[in-house]
């Protein structure tokens, strides 16, 4: 009887959605790893007859988990990190932003949202009297910089701008939210033989780390709770996931 080449080298798109179905099931784009874990609960009854060994084992699994290595640094990918809200940005134009202000040569004047420095700005000081950029500030990508000998003081500025689209992470104002996960994934081993994963009820857990300044491609690493979904009912349908590989 010959045996059958199964190598497997797993590839393919994770994609979720609410558990509630209120939203679609979207891609949360390019992930580098994707991994399961299984913790077992288990107790050994000895066996005192001699000899050694056990005389009974029962075992059963205690907790399901998984991990996401992404590498896509979205609004939607960072909210699911840090437990937080997504929401857009305005994109109205602005007049007359009150900000606080020091005077002090450097100092960055972040504005509320970020400019959109394609479309005009205009900075006036406390006196409404209009300032010159490349004499008492130049632009930053946030906002302004004061410059030597300035117009502005200690009495704030009010800026006025066209906000560049955004996207706007609230951290850690949500919790318990639960998703349906989805994998669709290939065996690149099998010349991209399909197969799905299919995983009922998921909980994101707080990222341990998450950094922004770095010298290799940041990525962001997702912990999962898998949860029984009471919906799924059955003789032999598992409540956790299902898995389908193409024959």
């Amino acid at each position: 009887m010959s045996t059958i080449d199964r190598s497997f080298i797993g590839a393919g798109s994770i994609h979720l959605q609410p558990y509630d179905q209120s939203a679609p099931l979207l891609p949360i784009g390019n992930v580098s790893e994707f991994t399961f874990s299984f913790e077992e609960d288990r107790k050994e009854l000895k066996n005192y007859l001699g000899g050694g060994g056990n005389r009974n084992v029962l075992s059963r699994v205690s907790s399901v988990t998984a991990s996401i290595v992404a590498n896509d640094f979205t609004a939607s990918n960072i909210s699911l990190a840090l437990r937080g809200s997504v929401t857009a940005a305005t994109t109205t134009p602005i007049t007359g932003e009150l900000l606080p202000s020091h005077g002090v040569e450097d100092e960055l004047i972040p504005f509320n949202h970020l400019p959109d420095l394609k479309q005009s700005v205009t900075i006036k000081d406390s006196t409404d009297t209009e300032l010159v950029v490349g004499v008492d500030y130049e632009l930053a990508k946030s906002g302004i910089k004061v410059l030597v000998n300035s117009g502005i003081d200690n009495k704030g500025v009010k800026v006025s701008y066209t906000p560049i689209a955004s996207n706007m992470v609230q951290v850690l104002v949500e919790s318990g939210r639960e998703f349906v996960l989805f994998m669709e994934g290939l065996n690149d081993a099998q010349e991209g033989l399909p197969f799905n994963i299919r995983v009922h009820r998921v909980k994101f857990s707080p990222a341990q780390n998450l950094g922004f300044i770095s010298d290799d491609f940041a990525s962001l690493s997702l912990q999962i709770d898998v949860l029984a979904d009471p919906s799924i009912s059955g003789n032999g349908l598992s409540p956790f996931m299902q898995i389908d590989l193409a024959t």
